[in-house]
């Protein structure tokens, strides 16, 4: 059997058990059909200029981290490069027949260089969303130009939706190379159908880390003039949580929503399986594990028309709309509540596992 050594730079560790999660779930499947083991590399911002930590969280999973107070941008990605040079030698990386990297920058940044050492072929598994947005820089950054140089070496790549793909392809000006399309892996003894929902007053749910692309206030707007009954139950936390606890009690909303702060996956699939609709309020996705984790338990989505989403959705799971705006929520949450008895979670649930199940 083939040994493959993943590499991510992403990954629940002892400052943040969420982080990354959705690369812990695709290791853990990937582990099932190969002999697999998997590095943490990380740079971490710290108060001391220069600190290094190696951890063992279990016989397959390992961290090396470099906590530093540097702040520039060049020296955290040649940090990265050696810390990942060392992080390798220490595993000991000559007895693996594949090095797979989950996200490319800035492990992969140097790639160019330290290939011609390490002699092991390479693959990527992208999640993010920073292509779409051109990593928020001017085209003609040098670090851009850094970030586009990794792909256009053609490594083989796998993501989680053709979204991510065609945003990867035009961010590196390359049409061609090696790749394929795997959906993040929803955690189905977690998130699956339980039974037919009958709710006496409309009940919504949404949870994110909040932030200017997750921006809530359209969503948020909207039910504060909804005349009509209606319960609504928001999770995260985040740059923007503070100031959405701040809108319902500005706007006396708090009899009508339910705020949680971080949720654990079986706090989430709780109130997914006791909501009639999950609402996501998202600019862009490269995915979207949450609204894949409402369809597998059957719970229809709400929300703008996204590419990625809508590469798993259609009439018969969600109600999408073009514009993120006050108008769009009003007229979709209106609709969704006239005919929320339409929607067969049975089916939605079942539809879900052919994309996201382990089996899958």
């Amino acid at each position: 059997m083939k040994k493959i050594l993943h590499i991510a730079n992403w990954y629940p560790n002892k400052w943040d058990n969420l982080q990354g999660i959705f690369i812990k779930e695709q290791y853990k499947i990937f582990s099932e059909v190969t002999d697999s083991h998997l590095i943490n590399v990380q740079i971490r911002d710290a108060k001391k200029l220069m600190e290094y930590k190696y951890i063992k969280y279990s016989d397959n999973e390992e961290g090396y981290y470099l906590l530093t107070s540097i702040k520039s941008n060049k020296i955290i990605e040649l940090l990265t490069t050696l810390l990942l040079l060392w992080a390798l030698v220490k595993s000991n990386y000559k007895k693996y027949d594949l090095l797979h990297f989950h996200i490319a920058y800035p492990l992969l940044i140097h790639y160019y260089l330290w290939k011609k050492i390490i002699k092991i072929p390479v693959i990527i598994s992208e999640h993010w969303s920073a292509y779409h947005f051109n990593f928020y820089m001017p085209i003609e950054t040098q670090k851009l130009d850094n970030i586009q140089r990794i792909f256009k070496q053609k490594i083989p790549l796998i993501t989680v939706s053709e979204a991510l793909l065609n945003d990867i392809q035009k961010l590196s000006a390359i049409d061609v190379f090696s790749y394929t399309i795997i959906p993040n892996v929803i955690k189905d003894k977690v998130f699956y159908y339980k039974k037919e929902l009958q709710t006496e007053i409309p009940t919504f749910f949404i949870v994110n880390e909040w932030s200017e692309i997750k921006n809530p206030f359209p969503m948020l707007k909207a039910f504060s003039k909804l005349q009509k009954s209606f319960i609504l139950k928001i999770g995260g936390y985040g740059e923007l949580y503070q100031e959405i606890k701040e809108f319902i009690k500005t706007h006396k909303m708090g009899k009508r929503v339910l705020l949680f702060d971080k949720m654990s996956s079986k706090e989430i699939a709780k109130e997914l399986n006791s909501s009639d609709a999950y609402l996501f309020s998202s600019t862009y996705e490269t995915f979207s594990v949450i609204c894949a984790e409402a369809l597998s338990c059957g719970c229809p989505l709400l929300g703008p028309t996204l590419p990625a989403i809508s590469e798993y959705t259609d009439g018969n799971n969600s109600i999408l709309f073009k514009e993120n705006n006050i108008n769009s929520w009003m007229k979709t949450i209106d609709n969704f509540i006239q005919n929320r008895e339409e929607f067969d979670r049975k089916k939605i649930s079942e539809k879900a596992k052919k994309y996201f199940s382990n089996e899958t």
